[in-house]
């Protein structure tokens, strides 16, 4: 049951490692946002689906060939069941941290850039009851785009590292607990799309 709860809060934070993709962009800004729900498996609790929301305030509005686009800040907001916050509980976590590890591919025409975006999750405490947030943040760091024409972002599968601690902030037993997740298909998984010339 220890390890459903990492596979969900894990999902949860993966959510967010795709969520710092939205980094493109040159001129002006546009708010990028997606609703995405992500499927991790633990070694032994199996798979659990994580619904998230990856938001870039300062995606691009449009780019210039050869010309890199300026980085983008990246959140992605996850909400972690009662169960899980139970289970989290059950092994001494009062709180979690870690980070987030996604691949990114960056298509604009023949083009395809496949780049890994990183993201923090500050340490985040732990309610007695209820569900709770994990938000994860990041920046994704500056596009060159070779060809005139459109540039899509999409958001991949993720890895989570996740440190659950006790009170005094020390580690719990259970130690990092490393989680694959992959986007649960039938989804769109383009977060942000915009003209290059």
């Amino acid at each position: 049951m220890k390890t459903g709860l990492f596979a969900r809060v894990a999902a949860v934070v993966l959510v967010a490692g795709a969520l710092s993709v939205t980094t493109a962009g040159t001129s002006s800004a546009a708010t990028a946002q997606l609703s995405i729900t992500y499927t991790c498996q633990f070694s032994i609790a199996g798979t659990h689906d994580v619904p998230s929301v990856v938001t870039s305030p300062n995606a691009p509005d449009s780019a210039t060939v050869g010309v890199p686009t300026a980085p983008s800040a990246t959140t992605v907001t996850s909400t972690v069941s009662d169960d899980v916050r139970n289970t989290l509980w059950w092994i001494g976590g009062r709180s979690v941290d870690g980070t987030l590890s996604t691949p990114v591919k960056v298509t604009n025409g023949a083009s395809v850039q496949n780049l890994t975006a990183t993201l923090t999750i500050p340490n985040t405490p732990v309610p007695s009851s209820g569900s709770f947030q994990v938000v994860a943040n990041g920046t994704f760091p500056a596009l060159t785009l070779p060809n005139a024409g459109t540039a899509s972002i999409n958001l991949g599968d993720a890895s989570l590292a996740l440190t659950p601690r006790y009170a005094n902030g020390e580690p719990t037993w259970i130690g990092v607990v490393n989680v694959p997740c992959t986007v649960k298909p039938g989804q769109a998984t383009k977060f942000h799309e915009f003209p290059v010339a």
